[in-house]
C-alpha cells in the first residue's frame, strides 16, 4: 500500500482529515475520508466518512470504532483502558509488561517492579481484544464517559455528561449515571425503516440540494424510493491510517472503506 512519512496538519487535510497542527496524539488512526480530528487523541481507533469530533476541548478515545457520520462532543472519554479488581493490585505493575507502557518502564524504578516480558501473557494482553463501537449516527454528548466494550447502537444519542455502562439500543436517547434510556427518536416503524435503509452507505451529495433534511417522512420516502429504484449510488470513500510521528504525520492508503 501507498505510504507517505513527514506529511503536515495542512497536507493530511488535503487527504480528507483535520488534526489541528502540532497534535502529536494521533497513533494508528483508520479513516473514510472525510473526518474531523482536530487536537483529539486517538488511539487504535477507527471513524466512517462524515465522522467527527467539536473542535473545543480535550477528549480521548482507544480501540473505539466510530460509524459513518458519528458526532463526538468535547470532554469525552471513550474506551479507555480498565484495571483488574480481583488481582493483587489494579496498579500496572501487577497486570502490564513493559511493552504496553514503555515510557513507565523506562525509568529504572518502574522497571525494577515489572515482571518483565518473559513472564508470559498478562492480563492486559486480554484486554486488547475489547473494543468499543459507536454506531452510524450516533451522537456522544459533551463530557460523557463511554466504557471499553460498550456497543452505541446506530443514530443513538448520549446526553451530556453521561455514564454509559452498558450497550445502547439504534435511535435511543440515553442519559445520566449510570445512561438510562429516556425515549427514542422516532416511533418503532420508523426506526426499523430507518435501519433497512441504512441511508449512511449512500453517496448523498448527489441528492443533498433535492431534499429538506428538516422534513424526515418525506426524505425518508424519496431515498427509500431512490435506493428501490437503484438511482442512488453506493458511498466509496478513500480510506487511510495516519500516526503521529515526532511533529509530524505518516499517511497510509488502504485497499477499501472501513463500511
Amino acid at each position: 500500500m501507498e505510504r507517505k512519512q513527514g506529511l503536515t496538519a495542512a497536507q493530511l487535510f488535503e487527504q480528507g482529515v483535520c488534526i489541528d497542527d502540532g497534535n502529536n496524539k494521533v497513533f494508528d488512526f483508520c479513516f473514510e475520508r472525510p473526518a474531523m480530528i482536530h487536537g483529539h487523541r486517538l488511539k487504535s481507533c477507527t471513524m466512517g466518512a462524515y465522522g467527527f469530533y467539536n473542535a473545543a476541548g480535550l477528549a480521548s478515545a482507544y480501540r473505539t470504532h466510530f460509524g459513518r457520520y458519528s458526532q463526538v462532543g468535547e470532554s469525552t472519554i471513550v474506551g479507555p483502558p480498565e484495571h483488574p479488581m480481583t488481582m493483587f493490585s489494579t496498579h500496572p505493575f501487577a497486570f502490564s509488561r513493559p511493552s504496553h507502557m514503555p515510557k513507565m518502564y523506562q525509568m529504572p524504578d518502574f522497571a525494577r517492579i515489572s515482571p518483565g516480558e518473559d513472564a508470559g501473557p498478562s492480563w492486559a494482553d486480554s484486554e486488547t481484544s475489547t473494543d468499543t463501537y459507536i454506531g452510524h449516527e450516533a451522537y456522544v454528548g459533551a463530557g460523557s464517559f463511554v466504557r471499553r466494550g460498550v456497543k452505541v447502537g446506530v443514530g443513538a444519542v448520549i446526553g451530556a455528561r453521561s455514564v454509559v455502562t452498558r450497550d445502547v439500543p439504534p435511535y435511543a436517547i440515553v442519559a445520566g449515571s449510570p445512561a438510562r434510556v429516556l425515549r427514542y427518536r422516532y416511533p418503532d416503524h420508523l426506526i426499523e425503516r430507518f435501519l433497512k435503509l441504512a441511508w449512511w452507505d449512500y453517496d448523498l451529495g448527489l441528492v443533498t440540494h433535492d431534499v429538506n433534511w428538516a422534513d424526515t417522512q418525506r426524505t425518508l420516502e424519496f431515498l427509500e424510493q431512490k435506493v428501490a429504484d437503484n438511482a442512488l449510488a453506493k458511498l466509496v470513500p478513500e480510506t487511510y491510517r495516519v500516526s503521529s510521528v515526532g511533529k509530524n504525520y505518516s499517511l497510509e492508503k488502504l485497499a477499501a472503506p472501513l463500511y
